[in-house]
C-alpha cells in the first residue's frame, strides 16, 4: 500500500455482524468504518470516500438498494466499489 490505509465502510444494523467485520479487517490492516444504518452510511461515504463499502440490504431509515442507488448518483462516490 502506499503508506496510508485503505478505508472499508460496513453498514449493518447487526451491532455483532458489523464488530466482526471492523475486528478482522483491522486485524488485517484496513481502516474501518462503521455506520448502523443506511443514511448514516450513505452520509459517511460521500465524506469519507472509502476504497470499498459493504452494504446490507435490511437497513433501519434507508434501505441498501436505496443507498446503492444514491451513490451511483453521486459523481464523487460513484466509482466506489459496493458490496452487498
Amino acid at each position: 500500500m502506499d503508506g496510508q490505509k485503505k478505508k472499508i465502510l460496513v453498514v449493518e444494523d447487526d451491532a455483532m455482524i458489523s464488530s466482526m467485520y471492523k475486528t478482522k479487517f483491522e486485524a488485517e490492516g484496513f481502516a474501518v468504518l462503521v455506520a448502523d444504518d443506511g443514511a448514516a452510511g450513505l452520509e459517511l461515504a460521500k465524506r469519507e470516500k472509502p476504497d470499498i463499502i459493504m452494504l446490507d440490504v435490511i437497513l433501519p431509515r434507508l434501505d441498501g438498494f436505496s443507498v446503492l442507488e444514491e451513490l451511483k448518483k453521486d459523481p464523487l462516490a460513484q466509482a466506489i466499489p459496493v458490496i452487498m
